[in-house]
This record gives C-alpha cells, sequence and structure tokens, in this order.
C-alpha cells in the first residue's frame, strides 16, 4: 500500500513537473529579446500542492504551506530555478494539482488583463500521537507595511508560541511568543500570505489563521527622461527590488496651469503628451501593486522642450553686428540660445529677449545663427536657424588708377578678404541722371561707356555672397575730355590765327588753347575759353607755331591735345619800287618790315595780254624780272612766304616795259585833212602809240595824239600839206619806246561848193571852192559812165562841155597837192540822176524787226532799194519799195545788220548813190535772273544768256534813297554789285547789249535788299540787377529795325524783342545772371537780316543785405552780411583810406570777412558787393566806413605831479589817431572826469591833492568814436605840505618836532634829517604829527625837512624844512687845576659830539652871574677873583648857532685866601 503509494506520488510529481516546465517553456517564449519585462496577453497560473503524507493511524492531513508566484519579469529566469528545485525537492513527498486563481483573471498588472503563475507547495504534518490542539488565533491583521516588511497582529490565544509562516510561492516562518510580528525581508510588491498558528508547548499546532497582503512595491529607481519633444516627455524607470501590478504616472506643471494630470501603465517607460512647450514638469512614478497598493513616489523634473520660435529674422546688418529677430507662437521659454557659426567656428549666448545683437563678427562672412528656445533648467528646443552675411567692410584706399576718355580704372583694397564680389556704381550727376552699376570680384575695375569730360562719382560697395551689401566708399573724378576734332585753321594773318575745332562726344568746361613758336622764342602761351573756335592774336608774322587744343573738364583735367601747325601769314613787304626797266626786264628791291619769312615769291602777270602768270622764289629783297614782253602792263606782287609755304600778303606793283619799236610804218588812206598811217608792233604790246605829226614849215607846229591801234588816222590837218608822222608805243602807264617817222602829203582838201550850172544837154559849169589847205592844182574829172575825160587847172571854177545830152554825167573835182597827191573828188552828176535818199533813220528795232524811214531824194525816182546783210550769216537779202519806210522781220536777234537805201532812176536801172548804216536788232531779255548771294555790300546775280545774240550785258542797278544809278556790263552771265549800302533796297536791271555797245535789250528787273551792315560799338551802357541797357551805333548804311535776342544759360528761356532805337532796356531780369545778347539790324523787307553782333554779360547781383560790422579791433574789422536775393558767384570786398590812399580788395564765397593788416585807428571805407560768375560784373556795393581801433598809446609816463596837477605824456600809438581821451578818477569823491587832447601830453589840473587817481589815456580815431584800448596808470597828487612845523624839544642826541597837517589827504609823513657833518642822511616815516628824531650827535646841525605822502608810500608832498642843532653834550673831567688868590685855572675834556665853543659861567652862587666867558679851547683862567671866596664854576658846550646850549658841568672851588 505504502509502495503502491509511493509510486502514486511520483507520478503525481512528475505530472506537476511537466506542467510547470510546459508553462515555464510558455512564458520563455514570451519573454522579449532585450531580457526586459512585458505584459502577456494571457496567463495560466498553477498551484503546485505538495503535501507529506506520513503513514501512521491512517489519517491523512492536508495543508497549504507555501505559494510560490512566477512573474514575467526581469526574475522570470531565477523564479524558475527557485521553483524547479522546489519541484526537485518535492518529489517525494509532493502531490501537484492544477488550478486557476480568479485573482489572476486580473493579473498583477492591473488594466491589461495579465496573469501570474504559481505553486502552493503544503508539507504533510505526521504526528506519532493525539495532541491537544492550540485555537485558532483571532483578530489577524495587518498594522504597518512597507517594501519589506509587514507587521502583523493578532488576538492571544491558548497557545504558548505562535509559528508565523509566510509565503509567496516559496514557504518561510518563524515564531514568536507574541501577539505580533513583523515579517521582514519580504519582497516589494508581493502578495503574501500570513498565516498564524497558535503553538502548544508540546509543539501541537493550531488551526493557522491566514491574511493576504502586498508589500508595498519598490520605489522605482533610475527615473529619466528622453525624448523630450515639445508636447511630451519620455519616461524610464526600472524597479530594483520586488515586482508591482503597474505604475502610476503622476505630471504637473506647478504654477504654470496647476493642474495634474496621470495614467497608469504596466510598463517602466512612458510618454505623456500633450504637455505645453518649456514648461518645468514634475513626473512622479509609483509602483502599484496588484490590490493597489502604492508605493513611495519617485519623481523627476523636466522641462518639455521649448517650441521652436518662429520668425525668425535678420536686420540691422553692420560689418561686425547684425540685429536677429524672432517669434516664439506657443508655450513658454526661460530665455533663448543663440548660437552663431561662420563655418570655422562657433559662439553662443543667450538673451531673455526676443531680439538679440550679435557683436564682433567677421565683416562680409556667412554666419549661421540658430536660435533655441530654452527652459529654466537648460532644455532647449528645436533650434530654428538663418543664414545672413555681415555687411562686407568699407573698402580702403579707393583711388584712381587711370582713366581716358570712356572709362576710369578704379583700384581699392579691402580690409578683409570676406566679400564675394564688389558692387561698383558710377554715376553722371545732373549730366544724365543715370547710374549704372557692375559687379566683380576683383579689387580693381574699368568703368567703361563713359561720356567723356563728365564728373562721375563711383561708389565701390564689397558685397557678401548673399547679396549683403558694406558701406560704399565713393570717389568723383572726371573723365578726360574727348580730343577735339576737326581742328583747323582760318583767317591767317601776320599776328593772328582763328582756329575752329568740333567736340565730338561728351562735354568740357572749357578749352585750353596753347601755342608755342618753336625755336623762333622758345616760348609757350596759353588761354581758355569756353567756345569752340578761338582767335589766338599777338603772333609773330612768317613763324610757325604749334597749336594745341585740350578740351578741359570742370575740375581741371584736360583731355589729349590736338595739334595743328601753322604759319601766320608773313607780314607785307614794304617799299617795292622798280628800276632799271627796258622793253623784257624790269627790277624789282623792296623790304620786309617784320617777322620772318623763308623766301619771297616774286609773280607777274601781264594781265589779259597773254593770261599767263610766272613766278619764282628767291631769298633776297631785289629781282630782275627778265624775259618780259615789251610795253606790256606787268603786275609784280612780292609775297613772303613761311617755311611751309604760308605766303603772307601780297605787294604789289605795277610797271610798263619800255614798249618795242614799232616798224612797217606807212600811209595810206591819205585824205585833205586826215592820212591813215599803219604799223607794225614787232613784238610785245603797247598800251597806246604816240603819234606826232608836224607840218614843217607850214605853221611850224607839232601835234600829237594817242591811239591803241597800230593804225591810226591821223585828222584835222591841212589839206595837201607834206606832213612829218612819227609813231612811238607807249605802255598803258605812259612808258615810251623807240620812235619810228615817215613823212607824207595830204590829199588836198575836197573842193567844195562844187555846183553844176548852166545845165544843158551837153555842159556843165562847175564852180567850187578850197575850203582849207593848200593845192597845187585841180583835176576836173567827168564821165558819162562810157567816156572819160579831165583838166587840169588851177582855178576854182571850170565849164566842162562836150558832153552828150540825156546822160547822166558825173563830174569830179579834185584837188592836186605839190607831190601829186590828190584830194578827194567832189563829183556831181548832171543828169538828172536821182539823189541820194535823205534822213535815213531807224525808226523801231525789235529783237527781230528794223523798222526805217527816209526821205525821198531830191529829184525824181522811181523807187528804192532796200538792202540788208549781216557779218555772222554772210547772207544779204534785198527788197524794193516806192514807200519811204520799209520794215526788216525775220532777223536774228542782238545782230549788227548793215542797212543800205538806194533811189533808181524810171530806167528801174540807175541807181543813185545808196545811203547805208548799221542796226543791230535788240538782244533778247535775259532768263532766269536769280539773287544769288546778298551781303552788306553786295549783291550777286546770275542768268542765263538770251536767246539769240548779244555781246554784253548791262546791269544796272539803283536804290531809292540816293537816287543814284550805276551801271556796269559784263560779259559773264553773273556780277557781283559792290560798294553798295548796307539794308538798301536796289532795284536790279539786266538787259543783253549788241556789239554795237549802243543796241539794248529788253531789261529783267527785280528788287533785293543788301544785308544790313553789323551794327557798331555794342556796348553795355548799365548793368543793373534785372536790367541791362544796351546802346549801339546804327551800321554803315541803312537798316529798318533792330533786333534783340537775349538768353541765360539757367533758364534757358530765349526772348526777342524789336526796336527801332539803338538802344535797349532788358528789363525783369535775374540778377547776377549771365544773358547772351546778340542785336541785328533788319532792313525794311521785315526779313533780310544783318549778321548778329553777340556778347554776354552779367545783370549785377543784388546789394547784399544787413552789412554790419561784428568786430573791430586795431588792426582788423570783421563784418557779416546776407547773401543777395538771385544769384551771385561770390562777394568782393573793397577797403581803403583816405590816408595811404591805398585801396585793397579780396573775395570770398562767405558771408563773413575778417580783413586783416589794417592801419591802426585809421577810416576805412568799407564796401561789400555780389560779383557774378563772370568774375567782372559787380552789384552795387553796399558801403559803410569804420574806424579801426587806434593802437595803444605808448610811454605813458607821469612827468609830474604837484599837489592839485598831474602832468602826464605819452608817445602817439603806431598807426592814426585823431585825438586822445583822457579819463580820470579817484576812489574817494568816486567822480570820473574826461577831456580830450590832440597834444600827446596833458595837464590834470584842479586835483585834490594827495588821493590816487586812475588815469587812462586812449586814442580815439577821426569818428570821434572808436576808441582803442585804454592804458591805464595809477598816479597821487603830491600831499599838501605840513603846517607849523616846529621844534618841540631838543637834546643833545634828539629833536622833537611837531607839525599840522597839511590840507586834503595824505597818508603818512616823511621825516628826513642829515647834518653837514657825517653827510648822512636819514628817514623816518610817521602816521603822527610829531616825531622824536633820535639817535643824533650832539652839537650838531640838523636840517630837517617833513613832507606828506600819498597812500602809495612814493608821492611825496612838498617838504618843509627846519634846522636846528641839538645839545651839545656835557664836557667831561672838569677840574680846577691852579688856584690862586685871584684866579681859578679850568680844564676839561670835551664832550661827545661837535660843538662850536665853550661858555664859563662863573658866580658865587647858583642864582647869580659873576661873568661869561666863551672860549673854544678845553681850559680857562679866571681871573679877577677875590682871595678865600668860594666860586661856582659852570662850564658848558654851544653849538654853532651859539645859543644851542648843552647841560652845564659846574664845580666849585675857593680861591687862595
Amino acid at each position: 500500500m505504502v509502495h503502491h503509494s509511493s509510486r502514486r506520488t511520483i507520478q503525481v510529481t512528475f505530472l506537476s513537473l511537466c506542467v510547470f516546465f510546459q508553462n515555464l517553456s510558455s512564458l520563455s517564449a514570451q519573454q522579449p529579446n532585450d531580457g526586459n519585462s512585458s505584459t502577456p496577453s494571457s496567463a495560466t497560473t498553477a498551484s503546485v500542492n505538495q503535501t507529506s503524507s506520513v503513514f501512521s493511524t491512517g489519517t491523512v492531513s492536508t495543508n497549504p504551506v507555501t505559494s510560490v508566484t512566477l512573474n514575467t519579469n526581469s526574475k522570470a529566469a531565477s523564479q524558475t530555478s527557485s521553483v524547479a528545485t522546489a519541484a526537485t525537492s518535492a518529489l517525494t513527498t509532493t502531490s501537484v494539482t492544477s488550478s486557476t486563481s480568479s485573482s489572476s483573471a486580473k493579473g498583477s498588472g492591473g488594466p491589461g488583463g495579465t496573469s501570474t503563475p504559481s505553486a502552493t507547495v503544503a508539507p504533510t504534518v505526521i504526528s506519532s500521537t493525539r495532541k491537544t490542539i492550540p485555537d485558532i488565533v483571532t483578530n489577524l491583521s495587518i498594522s504597518n507595511k512597507t517594501t519589506s516588511s509587514v507587521s502583523l497582529n493578532w488576538n492571544l490565544s491558548n497557545g504558548i508560541s505562535y509559528k508565523i509562516q509566510w509565503t509567496d510561492g516559496y514557504s518561510n516562518r518563524s515564531n514568536t511568543s507574541n501577539t505580533c510580528y513583523t515579517v521582514t525581508g519580504l519582497t516589494p510588491g508581493v502578495n503574501y500570505t500570513f498565516s498564524v498558528t497558535a503553538v502548544a508547548a508540546d509543539g501541537t499546532e493550531g488551526a493557522p489563521t491566514s491574511i493576504s497582503a502586498f508589500t508595498f512595491p519598490d520605489i522605482v529607481t533610475n527615473l529619466s527622461t528622453s525624448d523630450k519633444t515639445t508636447s511630451s516627455v519620455s519616461l524610464k524607470w526600472n524597479l530594483s527590488n520586488g515586482i508591482s501590478s503597474y505604475y502610476k504616472i503622476q505630471w504637473t506643471d506647478g504654477s504654470y496651469s496647476n493642474s495634474t494630470n496621470s495614467s497608469n501603465i504596466s510598463n517602466t517607460s512612458y510618454t505623456v503628451t500633450g504637455l505645453t512647450p518649456g514648461v518645468n514638469y514634475t513626473f512622479s512614478v509609483t509602483a502599484v501593486a496588484a490590490d493597489g497598493t502604492e508605493g513611495a513616489p519617485t519623481s523627476i523634473s523636466a522641462f518639455t522642450n521649448p517650441y521652436v520660435v518662429a520668425n525668425l529674422s535678420v536686420s540691422n546688418k553692420m560689418n561686425s553686428s547684425l540685429s536677429v529677430y524672432w517669434n516664439l507662437s506657443n508655450g513658454n521659454s526661460s530665455y533663448y540660445k543663440i548660437m552663431w557659426s561662420d563655418g570655422s567656428y562657433s559662439k553662443v549666448n543667450t538673451t531673455s529677449n526676443t531680439c538679440y545683437t550679435v557683436t564682433g563678427l567677421t565683416p562680409g562672412v556667412n554666419y549661421t545663427f540658430s536660435v533655441t528656445a530654452v527652459a529654466a533648467d537648460g532644455t532647449e528646443g528645436a533650434p530654428t536657424s538663418i543664414s545672413a552675411f555681415t555687411k562686407p567692410n568699407v573698402i580702403s584706399s579707393l583711388t584712381v588708377s587711370g582713366r581716358s576718355i570712356s572709362y576710369v580704372s578704379l583700384k581699392w583694397n579691402s580690409s578683409n578678404e570676406n566679400s564675394s564680389y564688389y558692387k561698383i556704381q558710377w554715376t553722371d550727376g545732373s549730366y544724365s541722371n543715370n547710374t549704372n552699376s557692375s559687379n566683380i570680384s576683383n579689387t580693381s575695375y574699368t568703368v567703361t561707356g563713359l561720356t567723356p569730360g563728365v564728373n562721375y562719382t563711383f561708389s565701390v560697395t564689397a558685397v557678401a555672397a548673399d547679396g549683403t551689401e558694406g558701406a560704399p566708399t565713393s570717389i568723383s573724378r572726371f573723365t578726360i575730355p574727348d580730343i577735339v576734332k576737326n581742328l583747323s585753321t582760318s583767317d591767317k594773318n601776320t599776328s593772328s590765327v582763328s582756329l575752329k575745332w568740333n567736340s565730338s562726344n561728351g562735354i568740357s568746361s572749357y578749352y585750353k588753347i596753347q601755342w608755342t613758336d618753336g625755336s623762333y622764342s622758345n616760348s609757350t602761351n596759353s588761354s581758355n575759353t569756353s567756345n569752340t573756335s578761338y582767335t589766338v592774336t599777338g603772333l609773330t608774322p612768317g613763324v610757325k607755331y604749334t597749336f594745341s587744343v585740350t578740351a578741359v573738364a570742370a575740375d581741371g583735367t584736360e583731355g589729349a591735345p590736338t595739334s595743328i601747325s601753322a604759319f601766320t601769314i608773313p607780314d607785307i613787304v614794304t617799299n617795292l619800287s622798280t628800276s632799271d626797266k627796258n622793253t623784257s626786264s624790269v627790277s624789282l628791291k623792296w623790304n620786309s618790315s617784320n617777322g620772318i619769312s623763308s623766301y619771297y615769291k616774286i609773280q607777274w602777270t601781264d594781265g589779259s595780254y597773254s593770261n599767263s602768270t610766272n613766278s619764282s622764289n628767291i631769298s633776297n629783297t631785289s629781282y630782275t624780272v627778265t624775259g618780259l614782253t615789251p610795253g606790256v602792263n606787268y603786275t609784280f606782287s612780292v609775297t613772303a612766304v613761311a617755311a611751309d609755304g604760308t605766303e603772307g600778303a601780297p605787294t604789289s606793283i605795277s610797271a610798263f616795259t619800255f614798249p618795242d619799236i614799232v616798224t612797217n610804218l606807212s600811209t595810206s588812206d591819205k585824205n585833205t585833212s586826215s592820212v591813215s598811217l599803219k604799223w607794225n608792233l614787232s613784238n610785245g604790246i603797247s598800251s597806246y602809240y604816240k603819234i606826232q605829226w608836224t607840218d614843217g614849215s607850214y605853221s611850224n607846229s607839232t601835234n600829237s595824239s594817242n591811239t591803241s591801234n597800230t593804225s591810226y588816222t591821223v585828222t584835222g590837218l591841212t589839206p595837201g600839206v607834206n606832213y612829218t608822222f612819227s609813231v612811238t608805243a607807249v605802255a598803258a602807264d605812259g612808258t615810251e619806246g623807240a620812235t619810228t617817222s615817215i613823212s607824207a602829203f595830204t590829199n588836198p582838201d575836197v573842193v567844195t561848193s562844187l555846183t553844176a550850172s548852166d545845165i544843158n544837154i551837153s555842159s556843165v559849169f562847175l564852180n567850187w571852192n578850197l575850203s582849207n589847205g593848200i593845192s597845187s592844182y585841180y583835176k576836173i574829172q567827168w564821165t558819162d559812165g562810157i567816156y572819160s575825160n579831165s583838166r587840169n587847172i588851177s582855178n576854182t571854177s571850170y565849164t566842162v562841155t562836150g558832153l552828150t545830152p540825156g546822160v547822166n554825167y558825173t563830174f569830179s573835182v579834185t584837188a592836186v597837192a605839190a607831190d601829186g597827191t590828190e584830194g578827194a573828188p567832189t563829183s556831181i552828176s548832171a543828169f538828172t540822176k536821182p539823189e541820194v535818199i535823205r534822213n535815213l533813220i531807224l525808226t523801231e528795232n525789235q529783237t527781230t524787226l528794223l523798222n526805217i524811214n527816209w526821205t525821198e531824194p531830191v529829184g525824181n525816182s522811181s523807187f528804192f532799194n532796200v538792202h540788208w546783210s549781216n557779218d555772222i550769216s554772210k547772207v544779204s537779202s534785198n527788197a524794193t519799195t516806192k514807200d519811204t519806210l520799209f520794215n526788216i522781220t525775220g532777223l536774228t536777234p542782238g545782230v549788227k545788220y548793215n542797212l543800205c537805201v538806194s533811189a533808181v532812176a524810171a530806167d528801174n536801172v540807175t541807181e543813185g548813190q545808196p545811203v547805208c548804216f548799221k542796226a543791230y536788232t535788240k538782244p533778247e531779255v535775259i532768263r532766269n535772273l536769280t539773287l544769288t548771294e546778298n551781303q552788306t555790300t553786295l549783291l550777286n546775280i546770275n542768268w542765263t544768256e538770251p536767246v539769240g545774240n548779244s555781246s554784253f550785258f548791262n546791269v544796272h542797278w539803283s536804290n531809292d534813297i540816293s537816287k543814284v544809278s550805276s551801271n556796269a556790263t559784263t560779259k559773264d552771265t553773273f556780277f557781283n554789285i559792290t560798294g553798295l549800302t548796307p539794308g538798301v533796297k536796289y532795284n536790279l536791271c539786266v538787259s543783253a547789249v549788241a556789239a554795237d555797245n549802243v543796241t539794248e535789250g529788253q531789261p529783267v528787273c527785280f528788287k533785293a535788299y543788301t544785308k544790313p551792315e553789323v551794327i557798331r560799338n555794342l556796348t553795355l551802357t548799365e548793368n543793373q540787377t534785372t536790367l541791362l541797357n544796351i546802346n549801339w551805333t546804327e551800321p554803315v548804311g541803312n537798316s529798318s529795325f533792330f533786333n534783340v535776342h537775349w538768353s541765360n544759360d539757367i533758364s534757358k528761356v530765349s526772348s526777342n524783342a524789336t526796336t527801332k532805337d539803338t538802344f535797349f532796356n532788358i528789363t525783369g531780369l535775374t540778377p547776377g545772371v549771365k544773358y547772351n545778347l546778340c542785336v541785328s539790324a533788319v532792313a525794311a523787307d521785315n526779313v533780310t537780316e544783318g549778321q548778329p553782333v553777340c556778347f554776354k554779360a552779367y545783370t549785377k547781383p543784388e546789394v547784399i543785405r544787413n552789412l554790419t560790422l561784428t568786430e573791430n579791433q586795431t588792426t582788423l574789422l570783421n563784418i557779416n552780411w546776407t547773401e543777395p536775393v538771385g544769384n551771385s558767384s561770390f562777394f568782393n570786398v573793397h577797403w581803403s583810406n583816405d590816408i595811404s590812399k591805398v585801396s585793397s580788395n579780396a573775395t570770398t564765397k562767405d558771408t563773413f570777412f575778417n580783413i586783416t593788416g589794417l592801419t591802426p585807428g585809421v577810416k576805412y571805407n568799407l564796401c561789400v558787393s555780389a560779383v557774378a560768375a563772370d568774375n567782372v560784373t559787380e552789384g552795387q556795393p553796399v558801403c559803410f566806413k569804420a574806424y579801426t581801433k587806434p593802437e595803444v598809446i605808448r610811454n605813458l609816463t607821469l612827468t609830474e605831479n604837484q599837489t592839485t596837477l598831474l602832468n602826464i605824456n605819452w608817445t602817439e600809438p603806431v598807426g592814426n589817431s585823431s585825438f586822445f581821451n583822457v579819463h580820470w578818477s579817484n576812489d574817494i569823491s568816486k567822480v570820473s572826469s574826461n577831456a580830450t587832447t590832440k597834444d600827446t601830453f596833458f595837464n590834470i589840473t584842479g586835483l585834490t591833492p594827495g588821493v590816487k587817481y586812475n588815469l587812462c589815456v586812449s586814442a580815439v580815431a577821426a569818428d570821434n568814436v572808436t576808441e582803442g584800448q585804454p592804458v591805464c596808470f595809477k598816479a597821487y597828487t603830491k600831499p599838501e605840505v605840513i603846517r607849523n612845523l616846529t621844534l618841540t624839544e631838543k637834546q643833545t642826541t634828539s629833536l622833537n618836532i611837531n607839525w599840522t597837517e597839511p590840507v586834503a589827504n595824505s597818508s603818512f609823513f616823511n621825516v628826513h634829517w642829515s647834518n653837514d657833518t657825517s653827510k648822512v642822511s636819514s628817514n623816518a616815516t610817521t602816521k603822527d604829527t610829531f616825531f622824536n628824531i633820535t639817535g643824533l650827535t650832539p652839537g650838531v646841525k640838523y636840517n630837517m625837512q617833513v613832507s606828506a605822502l600819498a597812500a602809495d608810500n612814493v608821492t611825496e608832498g612838498r617838504s618843509v624844512g627846519l634846522s636846528a642843532y641839538t645839545k651839545p653834550d656835557v664836557i667831561r673831567n672838569i677840574r680846577a687845576s691852579e688856584i690862586t688868590i685871584s684866579s681859578v685855572f679850568l680844564n676839561w675834556s670835551e664832550p661827545e659830539g661837535i660843538l662850536s665853543f665853550f661858555r664859563v659861567h662863573c658866580s658865587t652862587d647858583l642864582n647869580s652871574v659873576i661873568s661869561n666867558y666863551s672860549t673854544n679851547a678845553r681850559f680857562f683862567n679866571i681871573t679877577g677873583l677875590i682871595p678865600g671866596k668860594r666860586y661856582i664854576f659852570l662850564v658848558s658846550a654851544f653849538a654853532a648857532d651859539n645859543s644851542t646850549e648843552g647841560q652845564s658841568v659846574d664845580l666849585s672851588s675857593y680861591t687862595i685866601p
């Protein structure tokens, strides 16, 4: 049975172990890998009850003894080991049962529903005998629990002791005799079952009373926070001992919101959420047992991470600092942590503000700034970052390293190396108001594309990589003005060259013109102008000058010069003369008056002779021109030529070569009064020929005439005379060639008054006269057309006979000279032949028509024959008419026609002598007459030749003013009418003239004005502040009115006005402004305007205001004023004085001026005027007069002071003064007095004796007001003499004196004494009116003087003197050395001091005197005494005044009886 039971027990035990290990395996599978506990989803509780059965009496009692709980926590492994041990130990005694604990459904973890396996093992108590069992204990309770102990209380039973057993899965026990017991060594947080069993003395145990209780769970350890955020904190902790069912988490934010929250968890970590950022939370974690028993809480405080800052921004960036701003949008923070880094190092600081200025930064560096909200415990929120560059440092040493017309090169230094690039900006200011910029990484940059001559302001700014700019550094420079272009010279003359140029680009303030004559004088001159033209004057003729024109900017920056070289025109040669002329050469001589020339160009022309000009260059001042044509007028011009060929003005002289001798002189066409001469000029030309003729002895007269032809008909000759003709070629200037001569008779004169009378059919009586000259005979000829006959007779009548009737005979009578030269025959027809027509005239000539008219001839005629031809077409035409008029049409205009009309006899054949003349058709009108140029004295016209012929053109002009008409002819189709009057309307007509110089075509006319001449002497007669008055002289010639134009460069407004006066007042102007004034004359057509004469003038600036003298000193006058209304450039300060006659000027841009270096005490005339920008135009001065303060007088001394008088003297001050002001006062009477004097001395009288006076002398200018600095000193008047000086006592060594105070003031008295013996003087002062002079020498005469002294201890009144002797001292050692009956001989020693003599007094008593004796000796013999009588002798010394007696010494003695 037993064996069977044991076997069964073993079986149960093994079954129990299987269940245990199955559960253990299940638990192990649920353990986390990291060894930490976790809460399983379900659990199985196994209770193993171990019962030991001992076979005794067959009763078996089973009691629970121990329970073991296996927790799925960190102690699972150890507890598993314990369970295994327990299981092993119970293999032989244990029965195993399985049960499910209802409490396990709740689980030790609380709400998680976890379960805890447990095993209870109850031993089997074996009793061998039956005992009395104690009562069960009652009221078992727990009075106190801790984490490791439970205190039990119960009531007493009948037991002797108590057995306490407790189990947490394991059984423990202890015995006590008390009714209380504290179980210790417990595990925290474990549910223990405590049983208390009363035990009898024999060990019999009663029934146990049980109670269960959890120990307090242990305090959690290692509570820490982690993974904090702005709204959560993660907590972690350990349970260092024991177990707990769950953990109670509580947290509070303290005073932030005064709220407390809690949560229960089974884990040893928990994240608290929903927190406020940056708040200090206190977290407490309490382990709680399964029954809710709480352990002690463990607390920890932690701040939530503050919220991330928002709106982080940067402002106020500087080169070493910037300000950071932000907001905290949620929660709380204690302060903020600012961290900044430049990538290589970092710095941190904190602030409680939401802004912070970071200093000490490096310029131009990119800093990352992070701002973190920090809780009070240092818990930091998430940082918010921003990057920003500090401003780069300002660059240094910005300089201009180069510049041109279009660029400026900049260089600079960077004080730090942390800028990304540099921003260069430049602006040309008001020139175009443009600003440009460029970015570069270098420290130099060339700004290109600039406008020449413009003042640019360049700023260089260091820029960080993000574009943050540092402070700019600026510099201003002008670009170099552009080179002037198209520099050219014009209007050169001997002493000036006019330059013109263009400035192609940009601007310039002015142009600098420089010129040098090279090595000629090695001098360079310059001038500035604002125009683009300049006339350089004062040059030397013929010198090569190099002119350079440089555009200069307003700051003096010069552009590249443009140079041009030009020679001045050499000076005109002087004293040009001709000499040694012949037919082919002329010698020239001249002087060159000024300047230099390289050579001389000699030109000569024979004018229209050959239209050739020849020249030669020489370096001498004389030249013989050879190879000339005889008789030609040569114009010789000598021109000084510079080295470059520049020619001076030519000096011309005309001279004819001698004409050549004429050749082939012959006579022809002689008639009664003329001889036609012909000749040739074999070489050259002549202007004319001088023909001389003489009739020899006929009248002994010689005549001459000039002709330009090589033939000449000498007329006015006497018919039939033998003349000698000489022909000499003469040049136009009268130069005559050699003479050629020939002789010839003139034809005898035609007979006159040849008449045919007594005509019949066969004869005619002829009668005639010889009206002039002589003849040898007459030759009569007649012919009928077939036959001719002749006779020579000497009479003047003849009857021709033998004629044939009805025939028309022609009779001719000819005078015949002695050489047979016949005169012209005079004919007459005897046949009624028609006579020549009469009065043939041209009644009309037009361009294609000539109308002629005539009178019928005397006698009969049948009709008329009209014949015409011209020399051009060589075509002749004829027509007949019975009328005495005829219209010839279809002619060519302007052509000369030969017209002949003759009467024809009835036979239609016999024609009378034709009458012929020449006539031109009128030329056609010219075409397209236009005015091509009008100048002041010139009108140029142009036209097209007319259709047809014309020889030349007649130009006619006149004006309605002078009523003078002028004509000129020209072969050209243009004409320059010169010498006209400016501004006058001219009537211009041009007509074509035929070759006869008479026949003129219809004129074409129009009117035109000459330009008025430029006005003359345009002057500014008055310029005021708002007015400019100008005056001018009317131009030469005429004008209708004047156009006045003015403008200024400031307002850019131009104005015009017209006036008929030669003056104009321009009003309403702005003061101090430069105006451009132009005046031009306008002709009466209101259109034709002369050249304007312009000049610039400034209006006077307004007068300055409030001119005041702010300070005047000896050499200085300070003045102040207010700027005038309007414009002004600066102020002219003028000062002068009437003494030195020297005027001084100074200019200033300020409204104050210190005039220094002036002469003291002089009246200055001060004027201040505003000056316009031309530095000339000056506004009305505002003047006033002011004196400089006279200089202080010098050497002011007191020359005399008496009791009521002070005499002062001084030296005049440097500079000028008019008089002196003398001022005196004293402190006693408080009365001040003044006086003036022109002398340098002054006697102040009427003063009080012994008083201190304050004396001041100042120089006063001539305005009687301006006073120099006074020179002052103090002086006392002498006190008055003391009164009633008396000697009150005298002793041997002292003298007492007394006196009365002087009238007026004195301070004390001066007592002076001396003696003539020792020559020693002594002084003493006293304020008393007595004085005891001691220490004197006895018997001496003292001279005492007492004077009153003023309070200055120096000024002494006149002394009052008193002489007194001190008493002589007593004699010494008196004795009677020899006594007789009637005498006593006394001797003694001289006393101290001085004495004059001794007096010996002898008496019989002291009251009576017998006798007195004086002696100079120191002994005396008194005689005449009475024998035997007592005598008293007194001896005293006397001073030299014979009255002052010293103390006597007595001696008594008896004479011998």
